[in-house]
């Protein structure tokens, strides 16, 4: 069964020609991606299926997606950046699933905080599609009630806004970022890349070959 699912995740349609969004959220991890791929894991592939099974549902809801071997809206490109939006209303929704089983109003975090990798990326593709506004939709799989250690699946849905300048000057940076993604793969150095947050170095493949902390 795990077999099949890594190959199919495998085989998902992407293009390998430029740099995605994704690679510029993360550009370390992108790198090491290009230059040392590995395997994908038992684990990686699990949580690949339960995030693509949520995303069908909901974006056939509110879609309906276009192109069928795909999860998203498709894929397209703007400045030689690739992104993949996973609906375009027109202006882009992303929608996200969480394990936490507490959101931002039961802590008190601030959103920016709490939903910094989502919100990083839903920018990108407000300033790739030139709109002032985007959508961050949340599915909390089974977040706390309060009532004892009883828990129930929960939305929470964001509108985001960026003015002009904003989106300029952020595509701006998303243009220097390929380029010096292109030449750390070219050099194969990977040193001057934007180090990835400290939770995604626990269970990295390359972790000892990146050596984040030098």
């Amino acid at each position: 069964m795990l077999k099949k699912v890594k190959a199919w995740l495998t085989k998902r349609p992407r293009s390998q020609d430029g740099w995605h969004v994704s690679d510029l959220l993360y550009p370390r991890k992108a790198y090491w991606q290009k230059v040392d791929p590995q395997p994908i894991s038992d684990k990686q592939a699990g949580y690949f299926i339960a995030g693509i099974g949520h995303h069908s549902v909901v974006e056939a809801i509110l879609g309906p997606k276009k192109h069928e071997a795909r999860a998203d809206a498709g894929e397209f490109t703007k400045h030689g950046i690739l992104f993949s939006p996973d609906l375009r209303l027109p202006y882009p929704l992303e929608f996200k699933t969480s394990r936490r089983q507490k959101a931002p109003d039961d802590t008190g975090e601030k959103l920016e905080k709490a939903y910094d990798g989502y919100l990083k990326q839903l920018t990108m593709y407000q300033a790739l599609m030139s709109t002032d506004r985007g959508a961050l939709l949340v599915f909390y799989l089974s977040k706390r009630t309060g009532i004892g250690n009883m828990t129930e699946p929960v939305f929470r849905f964001y509108n985001v806004y960026m003015t002009k300048l904003e989106r300029s000057k952020l595509v701006t940076k998303m243009i220097e970022g390929a380029k010096l993604l292109t030449a750390a793969v070219k050099k194969k150095n990977h040193k001057k890349l934007e180090c990835c947050p400290t939770w995604m170095c626990r269970d990295c493949v390359w972790f000892k070959k990146c050596k984040p902390n030098q």
